[in-house]
């Protein structure tokens, strides 16, 4: 599925103002020339493919080095690294990522089995449960807005005191499944991040929370985005479930 021109457009403008550059600076110009964004104080070399046009950002001297690269060629991590600490020999890789986004929102089938949490404590309590690497990868500790899938095991009957028809509270007797949240990045884009509980994955609550991150993120006018790492089928395939459509990739390498 190809993202409409007015898609295309938001992304770009956040893309440029993300990377200091001109707002049309990635829609001017030769397709085939590379943009370069030069940072000296900049914390991280970023390359970026979007749509029909790459971008390289980062100190002068690192710009320099890499007109002697192909974008096959920097668009891979190790490449990059090796590449950055040349220059710099602290450097490490943050990773590559492909660069999904969406522009509908996916259709939520009511399950009797769950509910959807805003309680801050239910995700705390998933991210404590969970592998630090997987948490620092959905980026749910850096959330502006997240929101959890809980097992739905009301205290006591329907209309009775303590029954809640809408979001789960933070019950300690409920089982945390999966979390959804999200960054705003320049008031446009919603760079969204998704956990599964170790104990329970491959049984769709990671999609179906990634669902009502998805729809929320249009109710507040923004375009979703997932960032699939390379390495990383099983997300790909999920934001392609999801009705994501790929417009590109990054590839970041950490100065510091």
């Amino acid at each position: 599925m190809s993202l409409t021109e007015q898609t295309r457009q938001i992304v770009k403008l956040a893309w440029c103002r993300m990377l200091d550059l001109e707002d049309t600076d990635l829609d001017l110009g030769d397709p085939r020339v590379r943009v370069e964004a030069v940072a000296e104080d900049a914390a991280a070399v970023t390359f970026v493919r979007l749509f029909d046009r790459t971008v390289i950002f980062g100190p002068a001297e690192v710009i320099g080095e890499a007109r002697r690269y192909s974008d096959a060629e920097l668009a891979r991590e190790r490449t990059l690294l090796s590449l950055v600490r040349a220059h710099r020999s602290g450097a490490r890789a943050l990773g590559a990522a492909h660069l999904l986004y969406c522009e509908e929102p996916p259709q939520i089938r009511p399950r009797a089995d769950v509910a959807v949490s805003f309680e801050p404590e239910h995700v705390t309590r998933l991210m404590a449960a969970s592998p630090a690497d997987d948490v620092a990868a959905s980026g749910l500790a850096e959330a502006g807005w997240a929101a959890a899938l809980v097992e739905d095991r009301p205290s006591s009957a329907p209309g009775a005191p303590g029954h809640s028809e809408g979001s789960a509270g933070a019950d300690s007797r409920e089982q945390v499944l999966a979390a959804a949240g999200r960054e705003v990045w320049q008031q446009m884009i919603a760079q969204l991040g998704v956990l599964t509980h170790p104990a329970h994955r491959g049984s769709g609550h990671g999609r179906y929370i990634a669902s009502v991150a998805v729809e929320e993120a249009f109710v507040d006018g923004l375009v979703p985005q997932w960032r699939a790492a390379m390495d990383t089928e099983a997300s790909h395939r999920a934001a392609i479930r999801l009705g994501f459509s790929e417009a590109g990739s990054q590839t970041t390498v950490l100065l510091d």
